[in-house]
């Protein structure tokens, strides 16, 4: 919302403009509660020669002002942020077991000990230098998937 100085590069230039601008991020990403953020009003003013041609003493002048408002501070409120992470990073847990035979803590510790195809893809990539590859096909993300798990299984 604001860019450095430069040509090509537009700034917001009206306060409730770069308000509503920072509020509809907020809740873009839903961080309205969470994230405070302040900004300051910068006028800067140059002296211009009405026309064409050199200036003189008695030559008429006009003054522009350029408004900028850039972000200056953006501040995480932490007892918002407290309060939220208990409610992140849920996972449900599904088994045929009855509760007698597996309860909940054994379930959990069986669950995070359980095989996971992502782990290897993890692993083969640690050690094989593999560049982003991107795909559009369906065909093209089936066999990428089979080519790596061909490769982890190697």
């Amino acid at each position: 919302m604001t860019p450095p100085r430069g040509r090509g590069k537009r700034h917001i230039t009206d306060e409730a403009t770069r308000v509503e601008a920072i509020a509809l991020v907020l809740t873009e990403h839903r961080v309205a509660g969470v994230l405070s953020v302040t900004g300051e009003k910068q006028v800067e003013q140059t002296t211009q020669y009405v026309g064409r041609g050199r200036g003189s003493v008695s030559r008429e002048k006009r003054v522009i002002q350029k408004t900028r408002s850039p972000i200056t501070h953006i501040a995480r409120q932490q007892d918002k942020i407290a309060a939220l992470r208990p409610r992140f990073g849920w996972k449900a847990f599904v088994t045929n077991a009855g509760q007698t035979q597996l309860s909940l803590q054994p379930a959990v510790r069986c669950s995070r000990n359980a095989y996971r195809v992502e782990r290897l893809f993890n692993r083969l990539t640690s050690r094989v230098h593999i560049a982003p590859l991107f795909v559009k096909r369906h065909e093209q993300i089936e066999g990428l998937t089979y080519l790596l798990t061909l490769g982890v299984r190697v």
